[in-house]
């Protein structure tokens, strides 16, 4: 006959062969990214383990990894929430970005390697096809590769890195242009754009794109709070 104890460690082999950690932190962020929840909204381990088909355990251990990357927060006698950001703190997360990412672009090696170029462009027209799909998914993905592989060309992974934090910890708001297909091909120029700068060694030209990239997202959000 099984005992307990054996029972439990049966049950999170299972458990772990079914699902990971990962998995529901990564869906759990996907639906935060997209709006299905949106900022202040409380997050129930039980409902999280339904919505995902897992159990209480693993939901619990997903909101502690999200937890560490600020796009969740937790509140005394609220729980668990979706983070909110006033627009003082999301110009000032914003304006972290933009000085990471344009130290970040001024110390990519020139002349650049062509390879470097080639899977760029190939990043790139992935997006677009994306995009012309309509799979909104698909094309933040992508997205988000292309960031990290540019800025990940700088030769410090520790500011590609917090480059790649702050994107994240941005990402609550994406979803406000997500959905805009006329924002979407200008982000997709603005990317074909970036490596022709990158490619012919204007720097400069390279930094002020990547800053208007960014800000469209930031001003929807202005816009929105705004009205409320």
């Amino acid at each position: 006959m099984v005992g307990m104890a054996a029972r439990a460690e049966i049950s999170e082999t299972v458990e772990k062969k079914e699902t990971t950690v990962n998995e529901v932190a990564n869906a759990l962020m996907e639906d935060i990214i997209f709006g299905q929840f949106r900022p202040r909204e409380r997050l129930v381990e039980e409902e999280l383990a339904d919505r995902y088909g897992t159990s209480r355990s693993l939901a619990r251990k997903a909101l502690v990894e999200l937890d560490r990357t600020g796009l969740i927060e937790r509140r005394p006698n609220k729980g668990v929430i979706v983070s909110d950001f006033s627009i003082d703190d999301l110009e000032k997360l914003y304006e972290m970005r933009l000085i990471l990412q344009s130290e970040a672009a001024r110390r990519i090696t020139r002349p650049v390697a062509p390879a470097l170029i080639a899977e760029l462009r190939n990043i790139n027209a992935e997006y677009a096809a994306a995009i012309a799909q309509g799979d909104k998914k698909e094309a933040y993905r992508i997205n988000t590769q292309f960031h990290e592989v540019f800025y990940g060309a700088c030769g410090n992974r520790y500011l590609s890195d917090a480059i790649s934090q702050y994107w994240l910890r941005t990402t609550p708001i994406h979803w406000y242009v997500l959905g805009d297909r006329a924002y979407l091909r200008n982000s997709h120029q603005d990317h074909a754009d970036m490596i022709d700068g990158l490619e012919s060694g204007d720097l400069d030209k390279v930094v002020e794109i990547g800053r208007d990239h960014i800000l469209p997202a930031l001003e929807a959000y202005r816009q929105l709070h705004g009205r409320r």
